[in-house]
């Protein structure tokens, strides 16, 4: 068995156990999906600011862990009110002193690299607490529909990309995404307007509307962390899930698409 196949079969074994979890969380709605969300932000946080240490670079681990659960915390318990600015103005202050502690040599990144933990991974990793809340009695089908919508993106980019990608889409940050896998990925994601019976207060317009902006988002957001991990010098994120990498090696398409979503429904569904 040669090295790739093994490759797949773990990457099939891991996915047969993590992705039926997923959907449950996001279907449940609640607690349940809140603890979803915590895993992936606080497991996320910790491998950008780990990435950024073995890069030279020197943030405040624990301190930016803490901020982003806590920004889970307050919208689960809150929501999205005002208090959200006071969080983010006090984070802005913790991770200023924390960055201190570590001396004035490299002061301004660390700090904001200590920051961009709650920006890049918990503001956008904690979409799905604001999004499920607006969507109703259909939360649960909904939730799942945009899980699979970034699933059947990804999936169908990489193998339209392996069968007929020639043209590169982002060679300087990503060499292996062409302009094919994009377009197939695009179409992936609408597979889940399959779907569309049991979201009978949208009608089909939206339900496309928002899987090709899902869609996009999704694969923006594996080109974003691609771009991440190259300025960093690193090839993937600490291995959490085996076959698969780390957790925003899995939940870096997520991290663009929900907060699209949640946009999308803002605009268009108030």
């Amino acid at each position: 068995m040669s090295a790739e196949d093994r490759s797949l079969g773990r990457r099939s074994l891991s996915a047969c156990v993590f992705v039926p979890a997923v959907l449950a969380a996001l279907w449940a709605g609640g607690w349940a999906l809140f603890s979803l969300v915590v895993l992936v932000v606080g497991r996320g946080t910790w491998e950008l600011l780990h990435m950024a240490s073995r890069a030279g670079h020197r943030p405040a681990v624990a301190a930016g862990v803490a901020l982003a659960l806590a920004w889970c915390l307050y919208l689960q318990v809150r929501g999205a009110d005002a208090g959200l600015v006071l969080l983010l103005m006090a984070a802005v202050v913790v991770a200023l002193g924390a960055a201190l502690r570590r001396g004035v040599e490299g002061f301004l990144a660390n700090a904001l690299i200590t920051l961009g933990g709650l920006l890049y991974v918990a503001v956008l990793g904690a979409a799905p607490l604001l999004l499920a809340p607006r969507l109703g009695h259909e939360a649960g089908w909904m939730m799942v529909a945009l899980f699979a919508c970034i699933w059947l993106t990804d999936t169908a980019a990489y193998l339209g990309g392996r069968r007929w990608g020639r043209r590169r889409l982002a060679p300087t940050i990503s060499p292996g995404k062409t302009v094919a896998g994009f377009v197939c990925g695009l179409a992936g994601g609408l597979v889940p307007l399959l779907l569309w019976p049991q979201l009978p207060t949208w009608s089909l317009p939206e339900l496309a509307g928002l899987f090709l902006l899902v869609s996009l988002g999704g694969q923006a957001g594996d080109v974003v962390e691609s771009a991440i991990k190259r300025d960093l010098g690193v090839k993937d994120a600490p291995v959490l899930i085996p076959g698969h990498g780390g957790m925003l090696d899995r939940f870096d398409s997520y991290l663009f698409a929900f907060p699209l979503a949640y946009v999308y429904t803002v605009v268009f569904r108030s």
